[in-house]
C-alpha cells in the first residue's frame, strides 16, 4: 500500500482517514501503469472513472491549455464522476504512472460509505473550482 518513500497517511486525500478506510479504498480500486503520453481522461468524455496517482506526473490541459500538473496522491477525473457531468479536462501522463482505477460504481460506493473519503474529494473538488 506505500508507493515509493511516501505513506497513503503523508497524502493530504488521506490526512483524516482511518486505516481501515485507506485499506477499503485500496481494496476498491484497481492497480494499474500507463506509459507516457497515455490521456486517460478526454474532455468532454463521460464520467466512468476517477483515478489516484500512487507515481509519476501527469498533465492538465482544457483546450489543450495546461492548467495543472498532477503527482502522487492527486486524484483525477473526481469532479465529473462526483458532479455527474462531462468531463472538464484531458489528463495525459508525462511520466509513466502508478494508478489506482476506480469505476464510478467502486468510487460512488466509496463516497457513500466513507464520510471522510467523502469530505476529503468535495474538499479537492472545492479548491479545484476556486483555484480555476
Amino acid at each position: 500500500m506505500a508507493f515509493g518513500r511516501t505513506s497513503p497517511r503523508d497524502l493530504p486525500l488521506f490526512a483524516d482517514l482511518s486505516g481501515r478506510d485507506i485499506r477499503e479504498i485500496f481494496r476498491a480500486g484497481e492497480e494499474v501503469s500507463v506509459p507516457a503520453g497515455w490521456s486517460l481522461i478526454l474532455e468532454q468524455t463521460p464520467p466512468d472513472a476517477a483515478y489516484l496517482i500512487l507515481s509519476g506526473t501527469a498533465a492538465v490541459r482544457e483546450k489543450g491549455e495546461e492548467i495543472a500538473e498532477l503527482g502522487p496522491g492527486d486524484i483525477a477525473g473526481e469532479v465529473a464522476v462526483r458532479k455527474n457531468t462531462l468531463r472538464t479536462a484531458t489528463v495525459t501522463a508525462k511520466s509513466r504512472l502508478q494508478l489506482l482505477h476506480f469505476t464510478r460504481e467502486k468510487f460512488d460506493d466509496l463516497t457513500r460509505r466513507l464520510p471522510a473519503f467523502r469530505d476529503a474529494i468535495d474538499a479537492t473538488i472545492a479548491e479545484r473550482r476556486g483555484g480555476s
